[in-house]
Order: structure tokens, then sequence, then C-alpha cells
């Protein structure tokens, strides 16, 4: 999903999160929530932060970084509209995994762990619903180690350039050479080689701060051959 959600009743109701809370718990949550909007590259939060709050995207997407030994960011992917992030930390408490930027002006909803877990302690059947997703996700990242461990980089550079291309060209994102390599665990350089032949074959467009795909039909067929 990633058209824009109008509201934050429309932000409960239609996703994962907890679209089979019962009416009156989204109806709960909504009178405590508020909207809140970010600047393109403002932080939202940073790794180690104290979990207060969780989010949902109303507008626009935000990255999902890591940040190394030596202060270099990962990318670990864009969340946008009709999605969450930071619902883990909110429910257990943890301190943020992981460093949230604004990828262009960007719109959310912002419910306090505060009020998620007062619902939850008053009506604690609501945990179930929490299951699945984090299942899911489970099961995604269980995905993506085995791509990492079975399938050549040139495979994993299509799959992760198509799986950001939509939302990259909706909003406006940039995605450089750097962040690429680092969401697939590998350098800079191990990409080089396939970006600068796919450049040739004018599938991506290569710029100072920005790869884009052009062609996406032909590296789709790269990834099915």
């Amino acid at each position: 999903m990633s058209a824009r959600i109008d509201s934050i009743q429309q932000q409960l109701d239609k996703t994962g999160l907890f679209r089979d809370f019962d009416d009156v718990a989204k109806q709960q949550l909504a009178k405590v929530s508020r909207t809140q909007t970010f600047a393109s590259g403002e932080v939202i939060y940073r790794i180690g932060d104290e979990a207060t709050a969780l989010y949902g995207v109303l507008d626009g997407a935000v990255k999902l970084l890591g940040e190394d030994r030596n202060g270099q960011y990962v990318l670990f992917g864009l969340t946008t509209p009709g999605r969450w992030f930071g619902d883990s930390s909110a429910l257990d408490g943890e301190p943020r995994g992981q460093t949230v930027v604004a990828a262009g002006e960007t719109r959310v909803m912002k419910l306090l762990r505060s009020d998620l877990l007062a619902l939850l302690d008053h009506q604690p059947e609501l945990y179930r619903h929490f299951v699945a997703v984090f299942c899911l996700r489970l099961r995604q990242a269980g995905k993506v180690l085995e791509d990492s461990a079975f399938l050549p980089v040139a495979v994993r550079l299509g799959k992760q350039l198509l799986r950001l291309h939509k939302v990259r060209e909706q909003y406006g994102i940039k995605l450089t050479r750097e962040e690429l390599a680092a969401s697939l665990g590998v350098s800079r350089q191990s990409i080089y080689r396939v970006l600068k032949n796919w450049e040739k074959e004018q599938w991506i467009t290569v710029s100072y701060g920005d790869v884009r795909v052009t062609n996406p039909k032909a590296i789709e067929a790269l990834l099915v051959e």
C-alpha cells in the first residue's frame, strides 16, 4: 500500500497492525493519537532512543536505517502510507533498534506507547492481533536471509531495486549506491560492475546521489531466467 492515507481513523481501519481490532478499541486509539509532519531528511528517532511511541505513515515515506561500528548507515527499507514503524520497541519497551528519517516531506500518525499499553492492559485479548503481523515479518526476514545465502548479488540487487522502484518514483526518493549496497549487506564495489553493465544497457541511470530504474521489465526478465 502506498496511496495517501487521509486520516488517523483510516490508518487504523485499513492497515494490518490494528485493522482487526474492534471498532470501539480503534476509536479509543484514534482519540489519543495525533498527526505530525516531518521535513525531508528530518530524523524521527535514532538508534538507542527511548521508545515512547509508534507511528503510521499517512503521506510520504521514511527510511529505516541501521548503523555500523564506523558510523555508516545501512538501509533496511522504506515505509510508505498505510504501514507502521516503531511498533516492536513500543510494545516491548526496548531502546530503538533503528534510525528513522523522513524521505521527503512526510506526515505520520503518532500513538504514544503509554496510551497503547493502557488499552492492552484493559483488553489483553487484543495482543493476539499482533501475532500474525510479527509472524509475517519473521517469515520475510527469513526469506531475506535465504536470498543472501543462495542468490547472486546481481539477482538480489535487481529484486531490491524493483521492490523500491514504485515507491521511489511516487515520492521522488533518492537512493545512493552506498545505500543500495548496504541494504544488501555487501560493499559498494560488489555492485559496481553490475550497475555499470545495467547502465550501459539503459536499464538504470546512475547519477550523483541516486540510482534510478528506467527499464523495470528488463530487470524483471533477468530475475526469472
